[in-house]
């Protein structure tokens, strides 16, 4: 008897110990399915900065430089970057090649990070052999880019970081502060000076509420709503467009926009034709690449003047809205000496360090203004405190 409840006892593990052991090596198999498909969702909401792209740009240039092949240096990076989303836009290019697709058809398919520009470069790269060489001079062309908007947006950043602090430290006394001495005020006796009531005035609207929230929560609700719309509105087309008329009208800032778009507009131009991409197709690229709209249709009319014979210069003379005298004349001298890549170059970088100039008065300008509206309000708080106040001192004396 005790030989078959062994023997059975042993037919029992034999048989369900794998199934324990199938199950068990299942769960983290599922596991870590589950863990991989949640990354490669999350990884397309990272943000994929220009230094990601110019990193893409420039170790791909090194690797066939080396003698790589696209196709290994591709999968060589797959391996080694560590954005997870750019991982992803990588393996997809990697998977369109093996389809049969050049590589500026695989950017092709992400518009959305990849330019109209690089994706030309990258054609006219392949078609000359130069796709090394075109690769470094997308990753400088792009370092360059960015630097020039980072150069723009900086300088702007300490004056709206003084009005913001202004606007909360106006929001701060008129909640937290006005309240609290309100009831001095009303002890003191006889009318109150006019700037006083004004700020009492001001104080209790700020404190008062409707629909039970308080109205300087619905004042900055409203302030969130309007710039959120407001930028929505600058996305859409009539919208980018009007704007853009609106700046262009301003006293500095619209010599300020125009001085941006023709900087874009030449560093553009000497980009593509550098890099061998035909003069009509490079004033195309360039127009879809210059990031204004008023501009953009002008640079597409004097491509379609280009294919009929029409040189770029002769299109610009008469339009000085667009195009100051000093353009034309050098694009003229550009086109008449076949150095349309030098000269624009020249002029992309003699607008781009106007540019900083304009930049760096400007933001010098608004300082002092920005001191002289604070002094204000900090004078208009210290009258509107002290003068009831003196006030009743001078009457006791």
């Amino acid at each position: 008897m005790a030989s078959p409840s062994l023997h059975i006892g042993k037919q029992a593990t034999a048989t369900v110990a794998p199934e324990v052991t199938k199950k068990a090596s299942a769960m983290p198999g599922k596991k870590a399915g589950w863990l991989s498909a949640m990354n490669d969702f999350l990884a397309q909401f990272q943000a994929i900065k220009t230094t990601d792209k110019v990193s893409f740009f420039r170790l791909l240039a090194t690797m066939i430089n080396a003698g790589i092949s696209i196709l290994k240096a591709l999968n060589i990076m797959v391996e080694q970057t560590e954005n997870n989303h750019m991982k992803q836009i990588i393996g997809d290019i990697v998977s369109k090649i093996e389809g049969g697709g050049s590589f500026s058809q695989a950017l092709e398919s992400f518009p959305k990070y990849f330019s109209e520009a690089q994706i030309g470069m990258v054609e006219a790269g392949e078609a000359s052999g130069r796709l090394n060489q075109t690769l470094l001079q997308i990753a400088d062309e792009t370092e360059k880019q960015a630097a020039f908007t980072s150069r723009i947006k900086g300088a702007m950043v300490y004056p709206v970081v003084i009005v913001i602090i202004m606007m909360a430290a106006f929001i701060t006394v008129m909640v937290l502060v006005m309240p609290k001495i309100k009831d001095m005020f009303v002890g003191l006796g006889g009318e109150l000076p006019a700037m006083t009531q004004a700020l009492v005035g001001m104080s209790d609207w700020f404190v008062s509420s409707y629909m039970g929230i308080p109205n300087f929560l619905w004042l900055m609700a409203s302030v969130v709503v309007f710039v959120v719309v407001f930028k929505q509105w600058k996305k859409t087309k009539w919208g980018n467009v009007l704007w853009i008329r609106f700046v262009f009208v301003m006293p500095l800032f619209g010599k300020l926009s125009k001085k941006i778009s023709i900087a874009h507009f030449c560093r553009g131009l000497s980009t593509m034709v550098s890099s061998g991409i035909p003069i009509i197709k490079a004033l195309n690229i360039t127009a879809a690449s210059v990031g204004n709209p008023l501009y953009k249709k002008r640079i597409n009319q004097i491509a379609d003047d280009v294919k009929h014979g029409i040189g770029m210069a002769e299109n610009m003379k008469d339009d000085l809205y667009y195009f100051p005298n000093m353009v034309v004349g050098m694009m003229g001298v550009a086109e008449q000496t076949a150095q349309v890549d030098n000269i624009t170059e020249k002029l992309a970088k003699y607008y781009e360090d106007e540019v900083d100039t304009m930049v760096k008065s400007l933001s010098s300008l608004m300082e002092p203004i920005i001191m002289v509206v604070l002094g204000g309000a900090v004078a208009f708080l210290v009258i509107a405190v002290m003068e009831p106040i003196l006030s009743v001192s001078d009457l006791a004396v």
